[in-house]
Order: C-alpha cells, then sequence, then structure tokens
C-alpha cells in the first residue's frame, strides 16, 4: 500500500491539555523587562552616588542599559560590602534591589529562554504555543495552547510525522521533510502539498535535492479568475523586461531599477529584492486605478521567485500535477477527518512536547492498523465474489441500474 515516493503533506493543530487561561507573551515580558532594567539602572546610580570616591571605585563603573541577572548579581556583592557606610533609605534601596528586583529580572530571563523563538506559551505546559484554533466554542477568535502536527500520507497510511509549536506551516516543511529521510534512510521523489508551504525557501530546498513540488504559492488560484487575468495594474501582470532592466506600466512609462535590498525571514532565509520606481505617477490620468499613494509608485520584485513560481506553476498545471491536486484534499484531509471528527482527537491528553509526540505516534499506529484491516477486508470480499449463475448477473445488473435511476431522480 505504501512506496514513499510520494509525500502529501497538510498540517492540523490540536490543542494541548493545558489550562487555556495561564499565558505567557512575549509583548509583555519584553516590557515589563525593559520597565525593570531602567528601574534597575536609576537604583543603581542612586545607590554609587552614596558611596565615597576614595573607599570604593564602584561610582566609576557604569552598568550596561540592559543588565542580566548575573551582572545584577554580582553588582549587589559588591555593593554590600559598603552596606554600613550607606544611609539607610540607600540602604533600603539596595535591599529591594536584591530581593525583589533581582527575582524579577531572574523570572523574565527564564520566560525568554523558554519562548526561544516563540510568541507564546502556556504556563502549564510550557511546550504548548497559542495558536487560533478552527473549534472555536466561544466564536471570538480564541487562542488556545495547541501543537501544530504535521503528517505525510499515502494512500491515506499516515507515513510520518512531526510536532511543531509554530502556528504556521511554512517553516515547519524543511525539518518535516528532514525528519523523514532519517527515519527511512531516503527521501520521496514527489512532494504534494497546499499554498501554505509555498515559499522561496521551501521551494529551492526541495529543488536542489531534486524533489519534484507540486507545492502551490498562494495565488495560484486566483491568477486563474478573468478578473486576474484581465486587471493590467495588477504587479503580477506588468510587463517586465529583462534585457534593459525595467518594468513597463499600462501607460507606457518605464520603471527603472533603483536599487535593491535584502529581506530576512524568520528562520534567516535571505530573499533579495529588486525595486523599480516610477517617475511621473501624479501627472498620469490613470493614477487612481493603478496606484492609490500619494507618491510615485514603486514595484519590489523577487527575480528569482518569480521563475521558480514559473516552473511550480507548469508542474501544477500539467497532467501528473492535476492528478495530485486532486488527490491532496482526499488523502491528507481524509486521514485528519478519521482523527478529528470520528475518533474524537481533538485535544491531547498528556502535556509537553516529548510525550506529545508519543500520544500521536500511538494515534497514527493505531488510524494505520485500521486503515491496514479494512484494505484487507476489502480485498478479501472482492475475491471472493464470484457470480454461480447467470441470473445473479442479471439481478446485479439491475440492482445497478435501479440505483442509479434513484440516484438520478433524487
Amino acid at each position: 500500500y505504501v512506496s514513499l515516493q510520494v509525500q502529501y503533506i497538510d498540517g492540523t493543530k490540536i490543542e494541548s491539555s493545558s489550562n487555556r487561561y495561564t499565558f505567557v507573551w512575549r509583548g509583555s515580558v519584553e516590557k515589563n523587562k525593559a520597565k525593570l532594567e531602567t528601574k534597575i539602572q536609576d537604583v543603581l546610580t542612586e545607590i554609587e552616588g552614596q558611596i565615597k570616591q576614595d573607599q570604593s571605585e564602584l561610582a566609576k563603573e557604569h552598568c550596561s542599559k540592559n543588565i542580566d541577572s548575573l551582572e545584577l548579581k554580582e553588582k549587589v556583592t559588591q555593593l554590600n560590602k559598603h552596606r554600613a557606610d550607606l544611609p539607610k533609605p540607600t540602604a533600603k534601596q539596595l535591599k529591594q534591589l536584591e530581593d525583589e528586583h533581582l527575582p524579577r529580572l531572574q523570572k523574565y530571563e527564564q520566560q525568554l529562554e523558554t519562548l526561544g523563538t516563540r510568541n507564546s506559551y502556556s504556563k502549564t505546559d510550557p511546550d504548548a504555543t497559542f495558536m487560533r484554533m478552527k473549534e472555536d466554542h466561544m466564536k471570538n477568535g480564541q487562542l488556545k495552547p495547541a501543537y501544530n502536527t504535521q503528517i505525510s500520507t499515502e494512500n491515506q497510511f499516515i507515513t510520518h510525522y512531526t510536532i511543531a509549536q509554530k502556528s504556521t506551516d511554512t517553516t515547519t516543511l524543511i525539518n518535516h521533510l528532514e525528519t523523514f529521510e532519517q527515519t527511512y534512510a531516503q527521501q520521496s521523489k514527489e512532494v504534494v502539498a497546499d499554498a501554505g508551504y509555498g515559499s522561496e525557501e521551501n521551494y529551492l530546498y526541495l529543488l536542489e535535492r531534486e524533489i519534484t513540488p507540486y507545492v502551490k504559492f498562494n495565488y495560484f488560484h486566483m491568477e486563474q479568475k478573468r478578473a486576474w487575468k484581465n486587471n493590467p495594474f495588477l504587479q503580477h501582470n506588468l510587463y517586465y523586461n529583462k534585457l534593459f532592466d525595467y518594468i513597463l506600466c499600462p501607460n507606457g512609462e518605464k520603471l527603472p531599477n533603483i536599487g535593491s535590498s535584502t529581506k530576512y525571514t524568520t528562520t534567516g532565509f535571505a530573499s533579495k529584492i529588486h525595486l523599480y520606481q516610477a517617475s511621473n505617477c501624479l501627472k498620469c490620468s490613470l493614477k487612481e486605478l493603478c496606484n492609490k499613494a500619494a507618491e510615485n509608485r514603486t514595484v519590489s520584485m523577487n527575480h528569482r521567485l518569480v521563475q521558480i513560481k514559473q516552473h511550480i506553476r507548469e508542474l501544477l498545471n500539467s497532467e501528473r500535477g492535476k492528478y495530485h491536486r486532486s488527490k491532496r484534499p482526499v488523502e491528507v484531509e481524509a486521514v485528519f477527518g478519521q482523527l478529528k471528527s470520528n475518533n474524537k482527537f481533538t485535544r491531547f491528553t498528556l502535556r509537553g512536547l516529548e510525550m506529545v509526540e508519543i500520544e500521536f505516534g500511538l494515534m497514527a499506529l493505531a488510524h494505520n492498523l485500521r486503515k491496514l484491516t479494512k484494505n484487507r477486508e476489502k480485498s478479501t470480499l472482492n475475491n471472493n465474489f464470484h457470480p454461480k449463475k447467470e441470473t445473479d448477473k442479471r439481478k446485479m445488473t439491475n440492482y445497478k441500474s435501479k440505483t442509479r435511476f434513484n440516484c438520478k431522480n433524487f
């Protein structure tokens, strides 16, 4: 049933078993940490001002604005040696610095370390990230602690899975494929996925490893519509002259290259963006249709990505691409429907990334065994069905015709 030569990949968010209302947000932590560091700096400056120059050289030292807990701890230890020389109000500030500010700073640092590259986590399950779920029982777009589960399927068997801590599917594909190769000591020849995985970084990764990518980009279906094709002002429909490196607007004006910039993704991937700018938009009669900005229109273009998308477009519109596009929803979505709807697996019962991986692995194993049993039952029924008499064949034919007739009338 499984050849491992093709992967139909998709992801779904499954809620964590943690408390939905015990959360930590990166924005709040960074904001409170910055306020605390400013307060600590003010207190240190005031304390050091009270220490006499001939007793200590601490007054000459200055803490960095972004002080960490280790630096603050060393500073407090040095200041404690001169506590007897300090006035009572200043000594009280030093004690507050040691008993209150230092533990709070350590707490914020620990929270940022737990967050890593994420923007949130749950206090009762620090590995879970708050994500927007399809199952919204309060109907208000509430974020819930969850894991982004990625699976590969073939003939509706789960051939591989990974658990991601980020809500976007774009950044999960490379790790998913690498762990697939580590598991099986081979890589699939074809990868089929939806537009959530269509990025320049993912396309390059697949093409460099000679994996045929049947992976949509975000506006693949939109560009098939007549309104998209007939709109000459869309950036994707503007004419580009590769020889002289300029873009031609619908009114015939040339947009020359005014420079380039490098754009980095959250994973550190660099994309080179070329900029083209018009010079006479304010006097153009088509300005309201073309550009609503107060200044001249600027067009940014990633030439490498444009070429890659043209290749992807040809793959997706080929006969093999159409076959995979029609089969992908039947493959992955059916598996998720079986797991989440039929088996009611919409929330993990274990906590922590390691335990969640084990729990989903057991669910995937059970799904594959159930699928294998069902396929074998169908094969047995098909092999054992042999009409012995011509009357049986006529009965079967009449039954099928009646069924078609009834369906058509219905």
